[in-house]
C-alpha cells in the first residue's frame, strides 16, 4: 500500500514541471501543447486559455476545461510529456535527432548497464563506465544515452556523486548548443538524468581527448597487466557516438581511447559518408576498429516507423459512430539517415595453434576382430 501511495504522489504536477496538453476529442488537426508550469500564469490555446494553478497539484491524465471569457469550454487532457513530446515541442537552437531515431541509434550500440557494486565502505568496487557523444546539439541523443546508462547511478541521490557508476561526456563546439543540450537533459522529468552527463565545450572530440580528458582517464587506470596487452593504456571509453560534420578526422583519437569491444557509432545523413568512414577504417589498421554493420533509418515517424490514425469518429453522411484506421497524414516526417557501427578490436592478436590430428585405424584391434570371426565360422 505504501508503494502505491508513493507512485500516486509521483504523478502529481508541481511548479516548474513541464506538462503536455491535448484536446480530449482527437481529430486529424489535434495539436499537442507543451508548457512549463508557473504559479499564477496563464497559457493560451486556440480555443481560449487555461490557468497553471488549475494544473499544479492535479494528477497526470486529468481532464481540465479551457477558460473562454467567463465560461469553461473545451475539455483538454493534461499529462506528463513523453520523451517524444518533450524533445519535439521544447524550444530548440539546433536540428535534433528525433526521439525514435535517437532511440534506434542507442539500441544499435547494444548497451547493457547493470547496477554498480559497492564496497563495505560505500565506494565503487570498479571504475565507472564512461561514454562520449560528439555533437550535443539539441540534446536529444544525449537524453537517449543517459536513459540507457542511468541504472549505474542508482545510488547517487543517497550516497553522492562519488558512487556514479556511469557518465556521458557530451561535447560541442557551439556554446549555445551546449547550453541548450544541458537544459534539455536537466529539465526532463524534474532532472532525473541530470547527474548522468557532463557537458564539455571543446573545438572537437580530438581536442578534448588530447587536452582535457586526463582526469577522466585516471578514473579508469585500475587495469590488470593482462588487460593492458589487448587495449591502449589510455582507453577509458565504453562507447562513442558521433553526430557531427567532419567526423572522419576524429576517428583515430576516438578509437585510441576506446576499450576492447566498445562500440563506435556514427550517425550521418549521406551514404557517401558511410563509405568514407569504412574506407578510412580499412586504410588505417592501427585504429583496430572492426566494421559491424550499416543501417538505414527510413523516412517516417522516426526509427523507421509509421504512425497510424486510429480513433472514433462520426460519419457525416449518416451521423453514426465509426472508426478511423489509416496512415496518419499532416505530421512531422523525419528525414532518416544512416548509422554505421564499429567495435574496438584487440591491439594484440592472439594466435591459436591447432594441432592436426590424423586418424589411424587400430590395426591390432581390426586383426583381432577378423580372427574372432574366422574362428566362429570355422
Amino acid at each position: 500500500m505504501q508503494l502505491r501511495l508513493i507512485r500516486c504522489y509521483s504523478t502529481k504536477f508541481s511548479a516548474g514541471e513541464y506538462v503536455a496538453i491535448q484536446p480530449l476529442k482527437q481529430t486529424t488537426t489535434s495539436k499537442t501543447y507543451l508548457t512549463k508550469l508557473q504559479p499564477g500564469q496563464n497559457y493560451s490555446v486556440t480555443t481560449g486559455h487555461f490557468k497553471h494553478n488549475d494544473i499544479i497539484g492535479s494528477h497526470s491524465r486529468s481532464v481540465i476545461y479551457v477558460h473562454k471569457g467567463s465560461t469553461k469550454d473545451t475539455k483538454y487532457v493534461v499529462s506528463k510529456p513523453t520523451t517524444e513530446e518533450y524533445v519535439n515541442l521544447i524550444k530548440r537552437d539546433a536540428q535534433p535527432i528525433y526521439p525514435m531515431d535517437a532511440a534506434a541509434i542507442v539500441n544499435l550500440a547494444d548497451l547493457h548497464i547493470d547496477y554498480p557494486n559497492l564496497t563495505p565502505e560505500g565506494k565503487l568496487s570498479q571504475p565507472p563506465l564512461q561514454f562520449l557523444e560528439a555533437g550535443t546539439g539539441h540534446g536529444s541523443l544525449a537524453l537517449q544515452i543517459v536513459k540507457a546508462i542511468h541504472p549505474a547511478n542508482c545510488f547517487v541521490k543517497q550516497l553522492g556523486m562519488d558512487v556514479r557508476g556511469a557518465v556521458l561526456h557530451s561535447i560541442d563546439c557551439n556554446p549555445k548548443h551546449s547550453k541548450t543540450g544541458s537544459k534539455t537533459v536537466k529539465e526532463f522529468k524534474n532532472g532525473m538524468y541530470a547527474n548522468d552527463v557532463e557537458f564539455h565545450l571543446s573545438e572537437s572530440p580530438t581536442t578534448w581527448l588530447q587536452n582535457e580528458s586526463q582526469s577522466w582517464v585516471e578514473l579508469s587506470r585500475d587495469k590488470d597487466e593482462q588487460q593492458l596487452e589487448f587495449e591502449d593504456k589510455n582507453a577509458f571509453l565504453s562507447g562513442v557516438f558521433l553526430d557531427m560534420g567532419g567526423f572522419e578526422k576524429q576517428l583515430p583519437e576516438c578509437a585510441k581511447h576506446l576499450k576492447l569491444d566498445a562500440p563506435l557509432v556514427i550517425f550521418c545523413p549521406s551514404v557517401t559518408q558511410v563509405m568514407d568512414a569504412v574506407r578510412i577504417v580499412d586504410e588505417t589498421p592501427e585504429m583496430n576498429l572492426q566494421f559491424v554493420k550499416t543501417v538505414q533509418l527510413l523516412d517516417g515517424a522516426g526509427g523507421g516507423l509509421k504512425e497510424w490514425d486510429t480513433r472514433k469518429a462520426v460519419i457525416r453522411a449518416t451521423g453514426e459512430a465509426g472508426w478511423v484506421c489509416r496512415p496518419k497524414v499532416g505530421i512531422r516526417v523525419c528525414g532518416g539517415g544512416f548509422v554505421v557501427i564499429f567495435r574496438k578490436g584487440a591491439t594484440k592478436m592472439v594466435e591459436t595453434v591447432i594441432e592436426k590430428v590424423i586418424y589411424e585405424p587400430r590395426r591390432e584391434t581390426n586383426q583381432a576382430v577378423v580372427k574372432k570371426w574366422w574362428e566362429f565360422w570355422k
